[in-house]
């Protein structure tokens, strides 16, 4: 899950000449501590992932390769709050400790269909087994 994001739209605005912003690399994401508060229904920022071929001269954080657990869901970002429930869950149940914000991608959206039950949304939230 290592990778590099902005997070500041006027950054994106004021530092890149080229658009980079297309399905699957714009998200949002919920704060480490919001996701242990159970704080599913606010985002915390927007954030664009670059790719090694993209070119950007602002801020960029860059993240180091994390395991983590993820799902995918039909649906938008309405729907997430149920599917980010399952998974702090599953984070539960085996011993595992969140250790970055969220990471949540719409995937497919009316960009590539008029049809809203093909819609798909992925979350990915950082971990760690507990004690380590």
């Amino acid at each position: 899950m290592g990778k590099n994001y902005v997070f500041c739209r006027a950054s994106l605005e004021k530092n890149q000449k080229d658009s980079l912003v297309f399905l699957g690399k714009v998200g949002l994401g919920i704060s480490k501590n919001h996701l242990k508060e159970g704080s599913l229904e606010t985002y915390d920022f927007v954030f664009l992932m670059l790719d090694k071929e993209d070119s950007f001269s602002g801020k960029v954080l860059t993240t180091p390769p994390q395991l983590g657990v993820v799902t995918r869901f039909k649906g938008l970002h309405k729907e997430a709050p149920a599917a980010y429930t399952k998974l702090l869950e599953f984070i539960s149940a085996n011993n595992l400790e969140i250790t970055d914000f969220s990471r949540e991608i719409t995937l497919i959206d009316s960009g590539f269909t008029s049809d809203q039950n093909l819609y798909v949304t992925e979350i990915q939230i950082p971990v760690r087994q507990k004690n380590e």
